[in-house]
């Protein structure tokens, strides 16, 4: 009854609702657009996913508070010094899912609504899966493999207990304290393809990816070369891969400048940092909060991060605007 009355106060009282002589800026975070009926959907990790028909509510709930805007326009006419709308909203997605484009773009389209989409530069149109979707599926399938690695041993534990995307996503959380290479090493050493069923490419194409960029509505960011988490110690070579190659590789293909970037996980450090503000004009982080023009951190942006089970009604997705914790 208590966290009840608290979404109640948080969608009603909260800053969305609250007039202000300053502008402010609410960034979005999604990730995947499924439906239920998806067998992608009751896969993924609670916090990744919204259905397309809560993701259409969301926007349609957006434009009744905010003006929703695209991401670089607000920043430019920010630096500017130009007028903004007093309260904005800017919609972004990580990581270039196929889905983006199945379920996310025609209600982008039919809303006409802008969005900015993070895309990993070396996994565009490649069958690469990112290394939780391979542990989430190898224990829903309660693959065998997993025991035959002492890192994996967390999720082998998992595939003796009925399948729960919560405790998938707790076990996900305990093994980013590796390395991807440590990650993807205990992976290769299980011959993981072998144990998958589902072999079709989880990311977009190049032609998918141009066609989002197309509708001129969705703008394409980069979110790496290979999606590593940039806050464990890495090479400067490692680092001007990761953030500056990914931005001529995106431009290359493309066609159109890159202008922002997303750190994988929202992990960097002061290295990371200063890199990225070398080579772009600003970048978004997973850090929750509203972004307010006189005290604006261009390069560590902050965002709201919206999922199915917290926000599918609109009461749910008005507190998690609230910038209430």
């Amino acid at each position: 009854m208590g966290k009840f009355f608290y979404t109640l106060a948080a969608s009603q009282f909260g800053e969305h609702n609250r007039s202000s002589t300053e502008a402010k800026l609410w960034v979005l975070m999604y990730h995947r657009i499924l439906p239920v009926t998806d067998a992608r959907y009751g896969q993924e990790e609670p916090g990744m996913v919204v259905t397309p028909e809560v993701f259409a509510m969301h926007l349609r709930e957006a434009g009744k508070l905010f003006d929703l805007v695209s991401l670089t326009d607000w920043l430019a006419r920010a630096e500017s010094g130009l007028a903004l709308p007093a309260k904005a909203c800017a919609i972004t997605f990580d990581d270039g899912w196929l889905d983006n484009y199945q379920y996310a773009l025609p209600i982008l389209q039919q809303q006409q609504i802008p969005a900015t989409l993070f895309a990993v530069a070396d996994k565009i149109g490649t069958p690469f899966r990112f290394w939780p979707n391979i542990v989430a599926e190898l224990i829903a399938l309660k693959s065998l493999a997993l025991h035959r690695h002492p890192l994996l041993a967390a999720a082998a534990r998992l595939i003796e207990q009925p399948y729960s995307a919560e405790r998938v996503a707790t076990c996900i959380g305990h093994l980013k304290a590796h390395s991807e290479d440590e990650l993807f090493a205990a992976l290769e050493a299980i011959d993981w393809p072998a144990e998958l069923t589902d072999t079709a490419a989880p990311l977009l194409n190049w032609a998918q990816l141009a066609a989002m960029q197309h509708s001129g509505l969705v703008e394409i960011g980069s979110h790496t070369s290979t999606h590593r988490r940039l806050n464990k110690g890495l090479s400067a070579s490692v680092l001007e891969y990761e953030i500056a190659t990914s931005k001529r590789f995106l431009e290359q293909q493309l066609g159109q400048p890159i202008a922002l970037f997303c750190f994988p996980n929202g992990d960097y450090d002061a290295e990371t940092l200063a890199r990225v503000r070398q080579h772009y004009q600003a970048a978004v982080t997973t850090r929750s909060g509203i972004n307010l023009r006189g005290r604006l951190q261009r390069h560590e942006l902050l965002r709201i991060a919206l999922h199915n089970d917290a926000s599918n009604t609109p009461t749910r997705f008005r507190a998690r605007l609230s910038g209430w914790r």
